[in-house]
């Protein structure tokens, strides 16, 4: 794939920083084909723990699903943002805490077969409670979002158990990046 030519680009959609694209490749062997991708912004998600080593998660509706899910708040990095501002206002926003102490855990991609997303992962310590979410007008407010806080330890352990509360592969490893970082600094 590395040395295709590109034939021909279809944009199939273009609307809210998302484009759903489907390009005509010719292969390195003549072949051709076709690869459909959708692109977006970067993100930041934000594994949130208070002064009670308490996760602070977000339980939300997601209609791709057609069920609630739970989160780590997260969201897309706004114009002439970076991915700390991001995190730090995406937390307030969604679930009313604030914190002084984010830790950048690395950047990654999600499925990045099918999409050029990408997500900064932070860690934010003591957090406190400081207001009532400010939901986004245009559709956080549909989410049906509310916040709930659990022991980070037993989200932790949960992880890849049916019982488990977090269902999303970035939420689950954004969950284990911090366990390795307050593991690795004696913070659990």
């Amino acid at each position: 794939m590395r040395n295709s030519k590109l034939i021909k680009r279809n944009v199939l959609f273009d609307k809210y920083n998302k484009k759903f694209i489907v390009d005509d490749l010719e292969l390195s062997d003549g072949t051709t084909n076709f690869w459909a991708y959708l692109t977006s912004p970067p993100g930041s998600i934000i594994v949130a723990i208070d002064k009670d080593k308490n996760l602070i998660l977000v339980h939300q509706y997601r209609y791709t699903l057609k069920d609630f899910t739970f989160e780590n708040p997260a969201g897309t990095v706004d114009e002439y943002e970076d991915f700390l501002e991001t995190a730090q206002r995406e937390l307030l926003e969604e679930t009313g805490y604030k914190s002084d102490s984010f830790v950048n855990l690395g950047v990654y991609n999600d499925l990045p077969n099918e999409t050029n997303h990408s997500c900064h992962i932070f860690l934010a310590t003591n957090c406190q409670y400081v207001s009532s979410p400010t939901l986004d007008p245009f559709s956080e407010k549909y989410y049906e979002m509310t916040t709930e806080l659990h022991p980070f330890i037993d989200i932790f352990k949960s992880l890849g158990n049916k019982s488990s509360l977090i269902r999303s592969s970035e939420h689950a490893a954004a969950i284990f990046l911090a366990h390795r970082y307050l593991s690795e600094h004696n913070l659990l």
